[in-house]
């Protein structure tokens, strides 16, 4: 489990997020001002496959409201990370940190650009 409240860095700006919400599955945790959310879950297929599951999202009001009476109405921007691995090998705790370190290199700006504008 983990510690409550949380702390994410943003914009060099520290934000501590208490636990909202807490199932079997999943938690949840949020700044007090709702702006800033952390979702953790865990689901596990028939052959044993675990997928965990963190994500952190951001609630912004919306800068052009169809309704001049509606001017915060959100914009969620989220950014995710899902890892899946079989529970029944060792091999996780060496692979997961490689695999980590492989991503954010492949991961960079001109790669994020590119998935925001659509690429797949």
């Amino acid at each position: 489990m983990f510690t409550d409240p949380l702390s994410v860095t943003y914009n060099s700006t520290s934000k501590s997020l208490s636990r909202v919400m807490q199932d079997e599955a999943s938690s949840r945790y949020r700044t007090a001002d709702g702006e800033f959310e952390v979702n953790i879950s865990t689901r596990s297929d028939k052959d044993g496959l675990e997928f965990r599951q963190i994500s952190l999202t951001r609630l912004i009001p919306d800068p052009t409201p169809t309704n001049v009476f509606d001017n915060f109405r959100p914009i969620r921007n989220a950014y995710g990370l899902s890892y899946a691995f079989d529970t029944t090998r060792a091999e996780a705790s060496v692979d997961f940190p490689r695999l980590r370190t492989a991503l954010l290199a492949l991961v960079d700006s001109t790669f994020e650009g590119r998935l925001i504008a659509g690429e797949k």
